[in-house]
């Protein structure tokens, strides 16, 4: 008979069972894995710790953790690396995660005890360095820790006696090598110190550890091309190291290397690790390419630092605000950099005390106050976020002419005026000394600048420059500012003029005194600027004639774009490249007036002369050839692209086009 319906659902029985025990197999494997996988990783994990390769041994470390669910285990694992690492603030964060997660006590606290070692706040067994192994350590993290915890407890007899013991029995260990070079930079050899980290790369190319202290000797002492090349190498052999893509960032920054520095670290935009430091490294490029709302950006990304690395952020992101004009908030975050650094070696000095007299209470009493202290105001991502809002920002009106000058101008040309600003090492040109310079956009024909001559430069600033224009202050702040400029300007004289009599022996007059100082800042007549209509072909090509035989070719060239080879220099001896007068703004303005202004009265304390001897036509026909070479849109450059041009670096293809 043949087959019917009733007999066909036997093949779907067993398709149900294949898919059924293909699901269990699945089930299966997972379960292995979500055993064994962890196991392993952590394994891993383990042994590159011991090769020195700590970015290696944290990245085995998240494969652990994205298996092994909640395990404490793991957070065992990288409380080691952060105790390695030195990252006190995630070592103690790593303790209190693997006790929420069901660590082991007894390992939990044996990894406490580690740390509070190394830290010097625990006294040394000897047991933890002569036997490791048998209380249960990894014989790297007993010799470690102990032979730290003697140095930070100002005992280096008793951490040379721990590595005399173990360079016997480990003559070619890496690590061994290493922490010789701890204890000698410990000691201030710093010789000494890079012969063994070098020592220790040599036993093992990956001991990342050696490759970051060698890279940082190298910068203590400002030896930036060595400490580039370190950390190029560094990067080489530990390439999943965020550490060595930072400090190569950072050393082509600080070789003025800006752009190079910005690829290099923006490829750690998509780090899983948001304590690489790159975010401060990127705030740091921006600030010094004068992007400063960028700058704050980043820097109010990075995460809460430690040590002196939280008081370079402080620094960077006073010198953003300060630039910004945002003087008070500046002047508040100066103030916290300072602070921690105060309390950090003030910490450091209790700790030496208590090394060498540990029952002074009230020693262990104040380092208690003022670790409780740093750990309160440590530094939140959100601060620098705040800040930046604007939330801090004070209204000008009200304020006195000094109070004015603090908020605008302090940051940049210094509390007293003499372009010492805490954020002039930033800026080209550099910031005016106010009480020295000469000014620059002047309406005189002695040189010397009105309060209107002031007030026009404060509301327009300088283009071309880092002096930006305030034009949101109002005519009665503009003009207290400028008195403000003029009275600092008064306060130079005297003390140039007093300083010379008292060199020369001179007796001092204080009539005598106020009648140089009178005359030196008081301004001469108004230089005439012939009226100048509108624009005139025939006048600009007659003013073409003029600018030729005026002498303004050898400086700005046939076409008006500037001669590159020309060597100019301002009285300081500061390089001043001659003005682009095609793509560069000028810097007095672009009015016909303004112009002329520059040509007639010059630009006093720079190799720009007057000319004093055109006749008004000739005046009006220059005015115009000059206007007609003027290309728009401005060339806009960094302060870095500025130095570079003045220095005769090469700029950019597509900046030197513009």
């Amino acid at each position: 008979m043949p087959s019917g319906p009733a007999d066909s659902p036997e093949p779907n029985h067993r398709r149900i069972l294949l898919v059924a025990g293909g699901v269990l197999l699945l089930g299966v494997a997972s379960l292995v894995c979500a055993v064994t996988v962890p196991v392993w990783a952590r394994w891993m994990a383990v042994r590159q710790m011991e090769a020195g390769a700590i970015s290696e041994a944290q990245r085995w470390l998240r494969w652990s953790a994205w298996f092994a669910f909640g395990g404490g285990e793991t957070e065992l694992v990288r409380i080691a690396c952060f105790r390695r690492l030195g990252q006190i603030s995630r070592w103690e964060a790593a303790l209190q995660s693997a006790q929420e997660k069901g660590a082991d006590p007894d390992r939990v606290q044996q990894e406490r005890i580690l740390g509070l070692i190394r830290q010097g706040a625990h006294e040394v067994p000897e047991d933890f360095w002569r036997s490791p192994v048998g209380v249960g350590l990894r014989l790297y993290d007993g010799i470690e820790a102990c032979v730290r915890g003697h140095l930070a407890r100002n005992e280096p007899a008793q951490a040379r006696e721990i590595l005399e013991f173990w360079t016997a029995s480990l003559p070619q260990e890496a690590y061994i090598a290493y922490l010789q070079g701890v204890y000698w930079f410990n000691q201030a050899d710093e010789a000494q110190a890079l012969a063994e980290f070098e020592k220790a790369i040599a036993r093992q190319a990956g001991y990342e550890l050696a490759h970051i202290a060698v890279a940082r000797l190298y910068e203590k002492q400002d030896r930036v091309a060595e400490s580039l090349a370190a950390y190029a190498r560094f990067a080489s052999s530990c390439p999943h190291s965020n550490a060595a893509v930072v400090g190569l960032a950072r050393a082509l920054r600080k070789l003025t290397r800006i752009e190079e520095a910005r690829a290099v670290v923006g490829s750690l935009r998509s780090s899983s690790d948001p304590f690489s430091g790159f975010q401060a490294e990127m705030g740091a490029i921006e600030l010094e390419l004068g992007n400063y709302q960028e700058a704050l950006r980043w820097l109010g990304q990075a995460p809460a630092p430690e040590g002196q690395k939280k008081q370079e952020l402080l620094w960077d992101a006073a010198l953003a605000f300060g630039l910004q004009e945002e003087a008070t908030v500046a002047d508040r975050l100066f103030e916290q950099a300072d602070g921690e650094m105060a309390n950090l070696s003030r910490i450091s000095e209790l700790l030496t005390q208590l090394a060498v007299a540990p029952d002074r209470k009230e020693a262990a009493d104040e380092l208690h106050r003022l670790s409780e202290t740093v750990a309160a105001t440590a530094l939140q991502p959100t601060q620098i976020e705040l800040e930046r809002a604007g939330l801090a920002r004070r209204e000008s009106a009200g304020l006195t002419a000094a109070d004015l000058y603090a908020l605008h101008c302090d940051a940049c040309h210094g509390p007293q005026g003499g372009g010492d600003g805490r954020a002039a090492r930033h800026q080209f040109p550099v910031p005016r000394d106010l009480r020295g310079d000469s000014s620059r956009l002047v309406s005189t024909q002695n040189g010397i600048p009105t309060i209107q001559d002031l007030a026009k430069v404060i509301k327009q600033g300088m283009p071309g420059t880092s002096m930006r224009a305030f034009d949101q202050l109002s005519e009665d702040q503009l003009q207290r500012l400028a008195e403000e400029v003029r009275r600092m300007r008064r306060e130079g004289l005297r003390d140039s003029y007093v300083a010379m009599l008292q060199a020369e022996d001179e007796e001092i007059e204080e009539a005598d005194v106020q009648a140089v100082v009178d005359l030196r800042s008081l301004p001469g007549d108004t230089v005439q600027v012939p009226a100048i209509g509108p624009a005139d072909e025939a006048a600009a090509v007659r003013g073409r004639t003029v600018y030729f035989d005026s002498g303004c070719r050898p400086c700005h060239a046939d076409d008006g774009t500037g001669v590159p080879d020309t060597v100019l220099f301002d009285p300081l001896g500061l390089p001043v490249p001659s003005r682009n007068l095609v793509h560069d703004p000028f810097k007095g303005g672009h009015d016909p007036e303004s112009v002329g202004l520059r040509i007639l009265a010059g630009m006093p304390g720079s190799p720009h002369p007057a000319t004093k001897v055109l006749t008004p036509q000739q005046c009006i026909d220059l005015v115009h050839f000059c206007s007609s070479l003027s290309r728009q849109p401005k060339r806009t450059l960094t302060n870095h692209q500025r130095y570079l041009e003045a220095t005769r670096c090469p700029l950019p293809a597509e900046i030197r086009e513009d």
